[in-house]
């Protein structure tokens, strides 16, 4: 019976999605479905809401046994809509573009609202790294559409993968693929007027820019921090991923205006910035503009600008260019996140990672010798397709070398659209989570011990919130980008301070300020 009323659903949104022009806006629909069943008749009402219906009645037989009669009823509703929430799934990159979209529809005289309940306007920026990451934001889209008359909007990573699809179960109203969403006010504005409400294009006449001097005029004083995006999309292709399917191939935005956007934001007040992108080691490839590593000198010398974080890092691209700045410039942050993926180069070429373990270790001595003190982080994933349990041993012996400060792992699960997703899959679920908990352990007991490494040691530290569990305490980064809880208060927020490390609780190192 479910799939009688799916089927039912979709012929109706693409009724609807027909006839749209003959129904003003904001028009509430109700379907009213009677089947018949052995005799026995029952009523099922659906709501769809902001779909122009068309009125009238469809009789259908859908099987031998079953018929149902299918009225739909429209009402004119004055609906307007003037206020919005932003609902962002996924990575920085998402929560940098939600900003920009936020911006956009301040822009266009949409107002905030403290919640998806009180806002006419609802978005979802979403991602699609992870089928549990869509999954969860399937299930928030069918909450918010389930409760009253609504503009939803699905922007992000599943606007541009599968928005289409989704607009047509009446998921969303307007889709916005990431090289549009920062122009999401006019978008909306656009839709009100013209109904047109499919914006995924991915050509480089529709890319809009995320060096928005606004955005620094709006954050001041607001804040220490501010996330600092220097490329959009990917070239690299690992074959699991599906990020430049739907973000794109890489585009470097222009040193200049990164440069004059940081030092809007230190006369703001931001003294902390991370460098943001897919792969900033790539930055300049695509446009002949300066290479990484000068982008992050420049970065490092602006006035006022006290640490210098970037992310994320690829093998391939990590040149000692980078670490030679690092090791120059007190400003920038010993904590380096460099994916490693797996231990085997076997399964390093399946993935289509262009390096080598042995060049991604030559990268670590590197950063012995040129550093001496740093922070490493990385990604691993475990159950690769046709991962042997020798080779899965590789990645442990690989993570015992490394010594990573903190790793976050994977059991991998395939991406539709990717290369790998062809790929047989020769191990179960269980053996997966099995390998996946034999890694986490050997990186918990590496974790801490490093940790405790830390303690006598004077760090510092950048002051970033009140701590969760003592409001006497507050919580911050060192510059190997380790938690710290010390004593303090709001004052402290966004202070670096010299913090001498007593002990370690759990994961967390715990130091007193050095006046």
């Amino acid at each position: 019976m479910g799939n009688v009323f799916s089927g039912l659903r979709r012929l109706m949104i693409g009724l609807c999605l027909r006839t749209q022009h003959h129904i003003s806006f904001g028009t509430s629909i109700s379907l009213h479905i009677v089947y018949k069943k052995r005799g026995n008749p029952r009523r099922v009402l659906f709501f769809i809401y902001n779909t122009p219906p068309p009125m009238g009645s469809i009789t259908m037989a859908l099987t031998g046994h079953i018929l149902c009669s299918v009225h739909v009823s429209g009402s004119r509703t004055a609906m307007t809509y003037s206020s919005y929430y932003i609902e962002t799934f996924g990575c920085q990159m998402n929560k940098s573009d939600s900003e920009l979209m936020e911006l956009s529809l301040r822009e266009h005289g949409f107002v905030p609202a403290p919640g998806p309940g009180s806002a006419e306007i609802v978005v979802f920026n979403t991602c699609s790294v992870r089928e549990h990451a869509e999954n969860r934001a399937l299930s928030r889209m069918r909450s918010v559409r389930n409760r009253r008359s609504k503009l939803l909007v699905l922007a992000g990573c599943m606007a541009q993968r599968i928005g289409k699809d989704l607009m047509a179960e009446g998921y969303a109203d307007l889709v916005a693929g990431p090289y549009e969403s920062p122009r999401l006010g006019e978008l909306v504005k656009l839709y009100l007027e013209t109904r047109k409400n499919l914006f995924i294009s991915q050509d480089p006449g529709d890319f809009q820019e995320r060096i928005n001097p606004a955005l620094a005029r709006r954050r001041l004083g607001q804040g220490w921090h501010e996330w600092v995006t220097i490329t959009h999309g990917c070239d690299n292709y690992c074959s699991y991923c599906i990020v430049p399917h739907v973000r794109g191939k890489l585009i470097s935005f222009s040193s200049n205006s990164i440069i004059a956007f940081i030092r809007q934001l230190a006369l703001g007040g931001v003294s902390e910035i991370t460098l943001l992108g897919q792969n900033v080691n790539q930055y300049g490839s695509d446009n002949g503009d300066v290479p990484f590593h000068s982008l992050l000198a420049q970065a490092a010398e602006v006035p006022g600008i006290e640490r210098v974080n970037f992310l994320t890092s690829h093998p391939k691209d990590f040149s000692q260019d980078i670490l030679e700045v690092m090791r120059d410039h007190a400003a920038v942050s010993r904590a380096i996140h460099l994916p490693l993926q797996s231990g085997s180069d076997r399964i390093l070429k399946e993935m289509n990672r262009k390096y080598s373990l042995g060049q991604y270790m030559k990268i670590i001595e590197d950063m012995e010798r040129l550093l001496g003190e740093y922070a490493i982080s990385t990604d691993l994933i475990v159950g690769f397709p046709g991962e042997t349990r020798d080779e899965f041993r590789q990645t442990l012996e690989a993570v015992r070398a490394a010594r990573f400060d903190e790793a976050f792992t994977y059991a991998y699960s395939p991406r539709s659209g990717t290369r790998a997703a062809k790929l047989m899959e020769t191990m179960s679920r269980e053996e997966k989570l099995s390998r996946l908990e034999e890694l986490i352990a050997l990186q918990r007991g590496i974790s801490r011990e490093k940790l405790r490494a830390r303690i006598d040691r004077t760090e510092d530290t950048i002051v970033e919130s009140i701590s969760k569990k003592s409001p006497d305490e507050v919580m911050g980064r060192s510059h190997l980008n380790h938690t710290v809880v010390l004593p303090g208060g709001e004052d402290d927020i966004g202070r670096m301070m010299k913090v001498k490390i007593t002990q370690l609780k759990g994961a967390t190192l715990y130091g007193e300020r050095i006046d």
